[in-house]
């Protein structure tokens, strides 16, 4: 629904309300189940869900739970 602009080579996208990542090439690399996400610093994204905070790699990988 919406597209962002690309920070480390990702772009947070919007889609029914919840917010994931995609590529350049437009190919979703992380779904779309966040209720917020911001750009990449450092490898690193910050993403919350029921508003608890974690951290997310460029893999989609937490690196520090959302809780």
């Amino acid at each position: 629904d919406e597209v962002y602009i690309f920070s480390e080579g990702l772009a947070v996208v919007e889609k029914n309300g919840k917010r994931g990542y995609i590529d350049k090439t437009g190919r979703e690399v992380i779904p779309c189940k966040y209720d917020n996400a911001s750009d990449f610093r450092e490898g690193l994204a910050i993403v919350e869900m029921n508003g608890k905070r974690g951290y997310i790699d460029k893999t989609g990988r937490e690196v520090t739970p959302v809780k």
